[in-house]
C-alpha cells in the first residue's frame, strides 16, 4: 500500500494475482492491458491534481489497487463497466481522503485552540488518536461545562473579545470570574487527556 494516509490504507498489500486480474480485466493481450492500465493511472493522476491533492501518485494507486482487490475477492466486472468502475472507486477515495483532511484540520484546531498539545508527540503524527481522546475526553465533561469551553475558545482576534464579554454577561459575573471558570474546566479536561494517552501508552 503507497498511500501516505494510513487511515486510507487497506488491510493488506495488494496480491500478484488481484494485479494480473486487474489487467485480464483491461485486455486480452498482457502489452495492451499495460498501456490501457497505465493511461487509465495518468487520467486518476490527473483526476486527483485538478482537485489539489498533495499525492495524487499514492491516491491513483489506492483507487486502482481497491478495484485489483474487488477483481481477487470475486467481483465480477465486465469490460464496458471496469473504466465507470475505476472512477466512481478513485471518488470514494477523494471523498475518504477530504474527510480525512477535514479531521486532521479539526484536530489540529483544537489542539491549538485549547492549548492541548500534547507532550512527546513530533509534528502532530498521531492526529488521529489526538481526536479520539480529545472528543472522548471532551464528551467526558459536564454538557454545560463543554458547551462554555467550546463557545470561550470559538472565535479569534477583536471578535473573541467581544465574544467573551458578551459570555460574561450572559453568565453575570465579571471577566476574570469567567477566566478562573475556564481555567479550571481546562485543567480538568487536560488531565483526562493526560490519563487518557498514558493508558493508551501501556
Amino acid at each position: 500500500m503507497r498511500l501516505a494516509m494510513s487511515n486510507l490504507a487497506s488491510p493488506c498489500e495488494v496480491r500478484v494475482e488481484a494485479f494480473e486480474k486487474l489487467l485480464s480485466a483491461l485486455a486480452n493481450e498482457r502489452d495492451a492491458a499495460a498501456e490501457q492500465y497505465e493511461r487509465i493511472r495518468l487520467k486518476l493522476l490527473k483526476y486527483f491534481e485538478w482537485r489539489h491533492c498533495p499525492d495524487p501518485v499514492s491516491l491513483a494507486d489506492e483507487a486502482l489497487d481497491r478495484v485489483a482487490r474487488r477483481l481477487d475477492e470475486g467481483v465480477r466486472i465486465c469490460s464496458p463497466e471496469l473504466l465507470p468502475y475505476v472512477y466512481g472507486t478513485a471518488r470514494n477515495v477523494l471523498f475518504e481522503f477530504r474527510k480525512l483532511q477535514e479531521r486532521e484540520a479539526r484536530t489540529a484546531a483544537h489542539l491549538r485552540v485549547f492549548g492541548l498539545l500534547v507532550r512527546g508527540d513530533e509534528e502532530r503524527k498521531e492526529t488521529d488518536r489526538q481526536l479520539d481522546c480529545l472528543d472522548r475526553c471532551l464528551n467526558d465533561l459536564p454538557e454545560h461545562a463543554r458547551a462554555l469551553l467550546i463557545r470561550y475558545y470559538q472565535r479569534s482576534g477583536a471578535p473573541k473579545v467581544e465574544s467573551r464579554m458578551e459570555l460574561a454577561r450572559e453568565l453575570g459575573i465579571p471577566m476574570n470570574a469567567l477566566r478562573i471558570r475556564i481555567h479550571r474546566i481546562k485543567a480538568e479536561l487536560l488531565r483526562s487527556i493526560e490519563s487518557y494517552m498514558r493508558g493508551c501508552k501501556q
